[in-house]
């Protein structure tokens, strides 16, 4: 079976070539002294869960299965640069970023690998596992209630990602979580983690299965195919209808005239977020988002308003994309 050498290869025999056919494998990556740091952690707490991995399209932890899916993209520099082309981002792309999904994951093969989901007072602290996973979620970004781990407040999506990010934090060496997260709801959490992860020491697992769940070696996608199917996931996950035709009755209609918007925003911006949250009794970190939203489209568009506008009228702009920015609902997180 003849496979595609990436470091001859160009870029579009890459991108033409199905996922199978790609030689690349995680033994021989970059990363793959990450699984040895993971197990000397597990180790570290006497934990004798030990993850497989494998290729597949994205990171998961299949229902069951004691291991972790890893995206193929990032086993070679040159598909993971064709990933950031394509979507802009390959999450998990740096050592840190990768360990913080490994050990995220890894607390799904815990919940596996020793049937964590049914003990007695984990729905207590944290919640129905059952709960259907939603379609979006609106995190709280302020809430201590949760752990900090993986970005957009991921503990706070459901009760499974709440004990993975939970256990995440618990296993990272030197977290202090003691300390960090002292006088928190979410201390609770962690000690509830600490002593159930105690209670396992030294403790074979429930049962160990090592089956690969959508793995490349059975995809016929090619790579280009995969990143155009991504890109539109993303775009759809994003709904951002970044039109303005909402603040249009500010703008100057002479495009190189008045005052860039970007600037203006960015100049006012303490004020800006403090007045609208007042103003629509919204959190202020929601109101940031809009502001953030707003300045990146001005500058993006290069827009401009009239000279004679000050700031009541850029809090009215403001105040517009703010009702389209939360009708559209892109104030929560898509899963």
């Amino acid at each position: 079976m003849i496979k595609l050498d990436l470091e001859h290869a160009c870029r579009e025999d890459i991108l033409n070539a199905q996922l199978w056919e790609l030689d690349i494998c995680f033994e021989k990556s970059k990363f793959a002294p990450c699984l040895d740091q993971l197990v000397r952690e597990l180790d570290a707490k006497k934990l004798l869960v030990r993850p497989k991995v494998w290729l597949s399209d994205e990171w998961f932890c299949p229902e069951a299965i004691s291991g972790i899916a890893i995206p193929f993209s990032l086993m070679h520099p040159k598909l993971i640069e064709l990933e950031k082309e394509f979507t802009g981002v390959c999450e998990g792309e740096g050592h840190d970023w990768f360990m913080k999904l490994m050990r995220h994951e890894c607390g799904h093969v815990m919940d596996n690998a020793y049937f964590l989901k049914d003990e007695n007072n984990r729905k207590t602290i944290f919640g129905d596992h059952d709960k259907s996973y939603p379609s979006s979620y609106g995190p709280k970004k302020f809430s201590k209630k949760y752990v900090y781990h993986l970005e957009d407040n991921y503990a706070q999506a459901h009760p499974e990602e709440d004990f993975a990010e939970t256990f995440s934090v618990w296993l990272t060496p030197r977290s202090n979580w003691k300390r960090v997260y002292e006088n928190w709801p979410a201390l609770r959490k962690l000690k509830y983690v600490d002593q159930l992860m105690k209670s396992l020491s030294n403790k074979k697992p429930n049962v160990i299965c090592y089956k690969e769940i959508d793995s490349i070696d059975e995809s016929e996608l090619t790579v280009r195919e995969y990143l155009l199917q991504k890109r539109r996931k993303l775009r759809k996950s994003s709904q951002a209808r970044r039109s303005v035709q909402h603040i249009q009755q500010y703008l100057s209609q002479n495009e190189t005239s008045g005052v860039e918007l970007d600037k203006l925003i960015g100049s006012l911006r303490r004020d800006l977020v403090r007045d609208i949250s007042l103003l629509t009794k919204e959190y202020q970190y929601k109101i940031e988002s809009v502001v953030n939203d707003l300045e990146d489209i001005s500058n993006k568009k290069k827009l401009m308003i009239p000279e004679k506008y000050g700031p009541q009228t850029v809090q009215e702009i403001v105040l517009s994309h703010a009702d389209k920015y939360f009708k559209e609902g892109r104030d929560r997180i898509v899963m």
